[in-house]
C-alpha cells in the first residue's frame, strides 16, 4: 500500500495500462458528478490551492511480467479524468480553448495521461474500459466524431461532450486546467498478490456515484477469481444475467435471495445479505452463478410473458400490468418446478390464473399488497411440504399443483385472506376505483373490458398510459344544476356514494371533451364549441359502455343496475376459488415463523423444526425454552450479551423466567403472541433467518380429543 500521491505521478508510466476488470460496473458517473469535479478544478485554480483530495484508487498487478494494473476501485475517477483531458485537447484543436505552452505540451500531456507509448502489443491506449465502454472510449481517442457511440447510448460519450461544453463556457486555459489536475491527490492502494481485494473493496467509501447493490454482488462473485476465470464466468453467466434483467439485476438478486432464504432483504442490506447467504450456502462459485442464471431466465419469462406457452404468456402480461413484483419469487420457483416436472400448459396457466384471482379480489377489498410479499415468498415451500407429507405417508396425491395452491391460499387469515364472494360484493358497492394505485386501475379496466375475449384489445393499458384512452366519470366530478335535477332529491347521497365506483366509470377516447355535459350529450354525442363532432357512448367500441347505450338517463336506478352487471362480470372473470384437495387425517398445519400473517388463535403447537431438525413439544412455553437453548448452543456469547441488556433475556432467575443456562434466562410467563415477540427479538439481534423455524399446529378441538383419549387409556 502506498501513501497520498499526486494524480500526475500516478499516471506516469509509459508501459502501464489501467485494466478495468470485467466484474466492474460500467462507467456510471452522472452529470452532477462531472460538474462537481470541474467546479472543484476551477476553485483549485482560482483560489490558488496546492492540493485537492480526489479519493482512493485500488489496484493490483495484472501479471508478474507486465506493469499493467487491474483497477479494483477507482475506475470512475480514472475514466473521468481521461475524458476531461480528451475534451480539453479537442477544445484546443477546435479553437475553443487556449494553450500558451503550445502543441508540444499537449502531446506530452496526452502521452502522460492517455497513452502507454512504449507499450508492446496492439494496445497503447493507457485505459482499457470494459465492453461497450471500451468501444466508446477508443472512438473518442481516435478523434473521429463520425464513429462516436451516441451519447444516448454511452455515458462515456455523454460526459466527454459535457466536459467539452463546460470547457467552452469556462474560459479556463489548457495550461491552467492541467495544472489544476496535477494538484489532485489520491490515495494509491496497490495490493500485493496475497491481499484480498474483496475486503479492501468493502471497506472503501467512494466519493463518486454509489455502487448499486448488484454491482457489489457482481464484484463479490468475481473478484476472488483468477483473471481467466473472471472473464469466463462474466461472459458465460453474469452478462447473461444482466441481459435477462434489462441490465438492472438488483431486484432479481433480491428475489433470488428470497427464493433461497425465504427472507425479503432490505435494499440497503442486500449485498451483505447475499454475502452471508453465500458463505452459509457453500456452493462453488460457478455452481452458484449457474443457478442464478437459471432463475434469471425464469425472471425474464415471468416479467416479459416470454414462456414457451402463449396462453400462459397472456396471463403473465396481465399480471405485469399490476406494476408489482411482490410475487416474483413465487413465479420463478414455480416456473422452475414446472420445467422440472413437465407440467402442461393448462396447469401452468391455472396456477397463474389463481394468482390473478387472488390479486383482483384483494384489490377490490382493499387489502395491502405488501402482505403478499411474505405470502408468496414461502407458498411454494408450503405446497412442496404437502407433497412430501403424502410421499412420507405413502398416500397418493391426486390433486394438482393449482389445487394445492388454492388450498394454501384459502387457509390464509388476517390481511393475507382470500376474499370471499360476500366480501367482494360488499366492497364492490363503495370501492373508490378512481383512487386506487394507477397500475391497479390499468389492470382492472383492461381485464373488465377485454374479459377473456379472443378479440381482446391488447393495447388498452399502453393507450391508457399514453392518455389515448382515459377513464370517464359518467356522472361528472363537478355537478351542474341539470345533473342535480336529473339525479333527484337524493343527488348528494348518490354523488358521494357512486362517483368513483365502477358503476359510474367507463373507458373513452374523449375524456377531455365530455366534462360535465349531460348524460344525453355523453350518450348521443354533440358538437363542441369549436364545431368538432364529439361521438357519444352509443358509438363507443368499448364493451364497458354497452349498457350505457340502452339508458335514457343516469340516476340511482341505472347506477345500481350497472353495478350488478359489472359485479357479475367481475365474478365471471374471477369466481371464488374452491379446491378438491382434502388434508390428510390428523395433518398438522406447518407454518413458518417467517410468515407475517402467522395466526395462532385456536391452535396448539405439537412440534417445531429448527434448521431442519424436528422437536416435539406440548405447549408454547416449552417451545420457547427449547428454541432458546438451541440458539444458545450456536451463539453463546451473543445470547449472554443479550442477557446483559436485561430486555427479554436476563442474567438472573425469577418466577416469570425460564432457565436457558446459568446466567441466561428468558421471559416466558406471557401470552403466545409475546413469546413469538421474544423470539423475533432474538432472531433479529442475532441475524438468524426466521424461516429456519417452523411450527406444527393443530386445532384445539383435535388436541382436546386426543388428550381426553390419553387420559382414558391411563
Amino acid at each position: 500500500m502506498r501513501d497520498a500521491t499526486k494524480l500526475d505521478v500516478y499516471f506516469t508510466g509509459d508501459k502501464t495500462l489501467f485494466l478495468i476488470p470485467l466484474y466492474q460496473r460500467k462507467y456510471a458517473w452522472k452529470r452532477k458528478h462531472c460538474e462537481r469535479l470541474f467546479a472543484d478544478l476551477l476553485k483549485v485554480k482560482s483560489e490558488g490551492r496546492q492540493s485537492h483530495f480526489f479519493g482512493s484508487i485500488v489496484t493490483i498487478k495484472a501479471s508478474e511480467t507486465e506493469d499493467d494494473l487491474l483497477v479494483i476501485d477507482g475506475q470512475q475517477r480514472i475514466t473521468t479524468i481521461s475524458l476531461l483531458i480528451l475534451a480539453a485537447i479537442q477544445a484546443v484543436h477546435d479553437g475553443n480553448m487556449t494553450c500558451e505552452k503550445g502543441e508540444e505540451y499537449i502531446t506530452d500531456t496526452k502521452n502522460k495521461y492517455l497513452r502507454a507509448k512504449y507499450r508492446k502489443g496492439d494496445r497503447q491506449i493507457k485505459l482499457r474500459p470494459i465492453d461497450k465502454d471500451r468501444i466508446a472510449y477508443d472512438a473518442i481517442m481516435a478523434g473521429d466524431p463520425d464513429y462516436f457511440i451516441p451519447a444516448t447510448e454511452s455515458g462515456i460519450t455523454k460526459n466527454y461532450q459535457l466536459f467539452y461544453d463546460l470547457i467552452k463556457i469556462s474560459n479556463i486555459s489548457f495550461d491552467d486546467l492541467i495544472e489544476a489536475i496535477e494538484k489532485l491527490i489520491i490515495i494509491d492502494i496497490r495490493l500485493d498478490s496475497g491481499d484480498k481485494p474483496q475486503m479492501i473493496f468493502e471497506s472503501l467509501n467512494s466519493c463518486g456515484k454509489d455502487l448499486e447493490e448488484a454491482d457489489k454482488v457482481r464484484n463479490y462473485l468475481l473478484m476472488s477469481l483468477t483473471s481467466a476465470e473472471q472473464e469466463d464466468y462474466y461472459y458465460r453467466y453474469w452478462s447473461k444475467i444482466e441481459h435477462f434483467t434489462d441490465d438492472e439485476p438488483t431486484m432479481f438478486i433480491r428475489d433470488f435471495l428470497t427464493v433461497k432464504t425465504k427472507v425479503i432483504s432490505s435494499m440497503t442490506e442486500l449485498y451483505f445479505d447475499f454475502k452471508r447467504f453465500d458463505e452459509a450456502y457453500g456452493k462453488p462459485r460457478e455452481e452458484l452463478l449457474a443457478e442464478m442464471l437459471k432463475y434469471a431466465e425464469y425472471y425474464y419469462q415471468a416479467s416479459k410473458g416470454a414462456t414457451p406457452c402463449p396462453k400462459v404468456n397472456k396471463t403473465l402480461r396481465q399480471l405485469a400490468n399490476l406494476g408489482s413484483t411482490v410475487c416474483m419469487p413465487f413465479y420463478i420457483q414455480f416456473l422452475d418446478f414446472a420445467a422440472q416436472t413437465s407440467l402442461d400448459e393448462d396447469e401452468i396457466y391455472s396456477v397463474f390464473d389463481v394468482v390473478e384471482n387472488y390479486w383482483a379480489r384483494r384489490i377490490i377489498c382493499g387489502y395491502p399488497a405488501n402482505v403478499m410479499s411474505k405470502t408468496f415468498a414461502i407458498i411454494h415451500s408450503d405446497i412442496l411440504r404437502i407433497m412430501r407429507e403424502h410421499q412420507r405417508r405413502g398416500v397418493e396425491l391426486t390433486s394438482t399443483y393449482s389445487e394445492l395452491l388454492k388450498f394454501v391460499l384459502l387457509r390464509k387469515q388476517g390481511n393475507a385472506v382470500f376474499p370471499t364472494d360476500t366480501q367482494v360484493e360488499n366492497e364492490f358497492h363503495t370501492r373508490q376505483i378512481y383512487k386506487i394505485p394507477i397500475d391497479y386501475r390499468y389492470f382492472l379496466f383492461e381485464r373488465m373490458e377485454n374479459e377473456n375475449s379472443k378479440e381482446a384489445n391488447d393495447l388498452i393499458v399502453q393507450k391508457m398510459k399514453d392518455n389515448q384512452i382515459t377513464i370517464e366519470h359518467i356522472m361528472p366530478q363537478t355537478l351542474t344544476l341539470k345533473w342535480k335535477e336529473d339525479l333527484g332529491e337524493n343527488w348528494e347521497e348518490v354523488y358521494n356514494t357512486y362517483l368513483h365506483t365502477f358503476a359510474n366509470l367507463t373507458l373513452t377516447g374523449y375524456n377531455s371533451s365530455y366534462g360535465n355535459h349531460t348524460f344525453q350529450e355523453k350518450k348521443e354525442g354533440y358538437v363542441d364549441h369549436k364545431g368538432k363532432q364529439i361521438f357519444g357512448f352509443k358509438d363507443s367500441a368499448f364493451r364497458l359502455s354497452n349498457y350505457l347505450k340502452t339508458c335514457d338517463k343516469w340516476t340511482l336506478e341505472e347506477l345500481t343496475e350497472r353495478e350488478k352487471i359489472l359485479l357479475n362480470k367481475f365474478f365471471g372473470l374471477w369466481p371464488m376459488a374452491t379446491t378438491n384437495y382434502t388434508p390428510l387425517e390428523n395433518e398438522a398445519d406447518i407454518v413458518s415463523f417467517n410468515d407475517d400473517e402467522l395466526e395462532l388463535t385456536g391452535r396448539y403447537i405439537s412440534a417445531f423444526s429448527y434448521k431442519g431438525q424436528r422437536y416435539q413439544v406440548y405447549n408454547w412455553k416449552q417451545m420457547l425454552e427449547k428454541v432458546c437453548k438451541l440458539i444458545y448452543a450456536e451463539y453463546p456469547i451473543q445470547m449472554n450479551s443479550l442477557a446483559v441488556s436485561d430486555y427479554w433475556l436476563h442474567l438472573t432467575d425469577s418466577e416469570d423466567r425460564s432457565r436457558i443456562t446459568d446466567n441466561c434466562y428468558v421471559y416466558s410467563s406471557c401470552s403466545t403472541k409475546t413469546k413469538c415477540t421474544v423470539l423475533n427479538y432474538i432472531f433479529s439481534q442475532l441475524e438468524i433467518n426466521p424461516s429456519d423455524l417452523e411450527f406444527e399446529l393443530i386445532p384445539k378441538s383435535e388436541k382436546l380429543i386426543e388428550d381426553s383419549e390419553d387420559i382414558a387409556a391411563v
